[in-house]
């Protein structure tokens, strides 16, 4: 619990300040690490597949200098999809009516020629319960760049590892990378 610590590192600042003594930063401004910021958003934003029309998700992104987090929640998804295994990935542009406005996949622009498919993209496969609902998280050891990618689509299919087709697009998140 944080406040016993905190209680007599306030108390120790407070009897400096009145005492007229000057107060320094613990942390300089070259020691201090930034904090990661979280994006999340909730969808769809574009449903292509009426099968799909109640489903819900919850998309997190967690970016640092070196690496990148996606975290992919869904609900309300349709009884006959129970137990089945759907692709998902990043893709380069916004959701929209159609469900190639999204674009292709997000390739990391720095991995050299002959990179393997599921080292290159951002695939979140998630398989969904009985009750409806999946959860499903992927970490890459590259920074997805900032507007480089503009959603999460899932897909029809379990992803293919050699190729990262999946199947027809089902439902779109727009994600502000």
């Amino acid at each position: 619990m944080r406040t016993p610590v905190r209680a007599p590192v306030l108390f120790a600042a407070s009897a400096l300040a009145a005492s007229g003594a000057a107060l320094v930063p613990l942390a300089t401004p070259a020691l201090a690490r930034p904090r990661p910021h979280a994006i999340v958003v909730r969808g769809p934003d574009a449903v292509h597949d009426q099968a799909f029309r109640n489903a819900k998700t919850r998309v997190a992104v967690v970016r640092d200098r070196h690496r990148t987090w996606v975290s992919l929640r869904v609900w309300g998804m349709p009884r006959e999809a129970a137990g089945r295994t759907f692709g998902a990935h990043v893709h380069v542009n916004r959701c929209g009516p159609k469900p190639g406005d999204a674009g292709p996949h997000y390739h990391n622009p720095d991995a050299p020629p002959g990179t393997p498919m599921p080292e290159m993209e951002v695939w979140l496969d998630v398989t969904v319960r009985p009750d409806g609902r999946g959860h499903s998280r992927a970490s890459v050891p590259w920074r997805v760049a900032e507007k480089a990618a503009g959603s999460l689509v899932v897909h029809a299919k379990p992803t293919d590892p050699k190729t990262g087709d999946a199947g027809a697009r089902l439902i779109c998140t727009t994600v502000p990378f």
